[in-house]
């Protein structure tokens, strides 16, 4: 016993030194008000010509915490909200959103992206309808599943998802971020 009780002060040692862990990658949930007052974050001009699953008008990014210059990618908590301005009112918008989450998510496709659908109510506040690696729509068919059936979030039904553009092969070089304007550090 007396062995044993001096042999524990080294074995602690031992264990403590064998314990090493990294620590836990960066997590970041998205909520509704995360989303507030996104007209104020910096905006960039992105296009007007025809994308698939996004509705015809002028394009504009939105980026809440921005990359360093130069950065390769953006940090965990940063997001990019794009609108679809056509329509005389901004509920007449098309609001699409990433966010950066981190820890692993959506692995199979822009990994560490969690993608948005957006809308602006009628007191002009951005609500979240739907959510995911593939979230849908949320048109009056009520498909908003929050990305599980990947159905598409396109207003012409042509079953475009953010994965089958933002995770492509190759993508992963701009951190996903499809718009020269608003890749990571180009600002």
């Amino acid at each position: 016993m007396r062995r044993l009780l001096c042999l524990a002060p080294l074995l602690l040692a031992v264990a403590s030194g064998c314990t090493e862990t990294e620590p836990p990658e960066a997590v970041f949930i998205a909520l509704q008000r995360d989303f507030a007052g996104f007209e104020s974050w910096p905006r960039y001009f992105v296009g007007n010509s025809p994308l698939p699953g996004h509705s015809v008008g002028d394009r504009f990014g939105y980026i809440k915490q921005l990359a360093p210059k130069g950065a390769a990618a953006y940090p965990v908590g940063s997001i990019i909200v794009k609108t679809v301005e056509s329509g005389a009112t901004k509920q007449e918008w098309a609001l699409f959103a990433m966010a950066k989450r981190g820890g692993g998510f959506n692995a199979a496709g822009a990994k560490d992206w969690e993608f948005f659908t957006l809308r602006v109510s009628t007191s002009g506040v951005p609500v979240i309808v739907s959510r995911g690696s593939n979230p849908a729509d949320g048109d009056a068919d009520g498909d908003a599943d929050g990305g599980t059936t990947g159905g598409g979030y396109g207003s012409t039904g042509s079953g475009s998802t953010c994965n089958r553009c933002h995770g492509l092969p190759g993508t992963e070089q701009l951190d996903y971020v499809l718009s020269a304007v608003l890749r990571p550090g180009a600002q």
